[in-house]
């Protein structure tokens, strides 16, 4: 079924009351997961979803004078989507919201970092951190490099729901289970099975707990990690960086 046909469905199923992205959103968010998606996917990164992202936030816009520098025809439309550069970077956007911060997703960087880290010692963290690299340019650099090597090793990014389940308030939240349910049986599931991943790697034991079942069936072998902001030591949320390592090292 088609990406417009799954959204529908999803549209017609939650509650009226219920925000969700337009479809713009969705579209826009698609489009920049196509943008890096690997000739041949050897990793998949199966996470939850992007944050939902309203009108106001869709009205955003990249400066192109500055990310054209790092990365040339990049699309330039906010979402609030990792691999949207905009988000978590209000020096790269030509106007910025005051009333909803756009604080970006920095554990998903480390995510995404320690995918392609050349050994877990030191993941590289601080190439695409804020904190680190102050930089704004050189920033951006590093992390267009992180998704260049990922997309050359076939590791790629794939949401369960295609619609944003976070950041619209507790109705959104409450209908994730169903919303990631369509997802998957009307679009999700052939990208997988089409993508033939030799391995998995589920985000979060939110989405194992719904797509357990379906993914077995599926057959690629998978390892679920917990979501990054789980609550636990230093030391634990490190493990499961360097586990992102091991696996991405096993299989790409």
């Amino acid at each position: 079924m088609s990406f417009q046909k799954t959204y529908e469905i999803i549209r017609k199923t939650i509650p009226r009351d219920a925000r969700i992205d337009s479809l713009e959103v969705a579209e826009q968010v698609e489009e920049y997961r196509q943008f890096w998606k690997p000739e041949k996917t050897n990793v998949l990164l199966l996470a939850e979803s992007h944050v939902y992202t309203d009108d106001q936030d869709y009205a955003l816009e990249g400066d192109g004078s500055i990310l054209h520098k790092v990365i040339p025809d990049y699309p330039l439309r906010f979402v609030r989507f990792v691999c949207c550069l905009g988000y978590g970077e209000n020096a790269l956007l030509k106007k910025v919201r005051t009333d909803r911060k756009n604080t970006g997703t920095p554990q998903y960087w480390k995510i995404l970092s320690s995918c392609v880290a050349e050994n877990e010692r030191n993941l590289g963290f601080s190439n695409v951190l804020k904190t680190q690299t102050p930089s704004l340019l050189l920033r951006l650099r590093n992390k267009v490099d992180v998704l260049k090597k990922m997309k050359a090793r076939g590791i790629w990014l794939l949401d369960a729901s295609i619609v944003g389940l976070y950041g619209s308030g507790k109705k959104n939240l409450a209908n994730g289970e169903k919303t990631i349910e369509i997802s998957w049986q009307n679009y999700i599931a052939d990208i997988v099975l089409e993508s033939r991943p030799r391995h998995i790697i589920v985000v979060g034991k939110g989405v194992d707990r719904i797509l357990d079942s379906k993914l077995r069936a599926a057959g690629v072998p998978f390892t679920v990690i917990s979501q990054p902001q789980a609550r636990g030591p230093s030391q634990w949320q490190l493990g499961n960086f360097r586990q992102y390592y091991r696996i991405c090292a096993k299989y790409s």
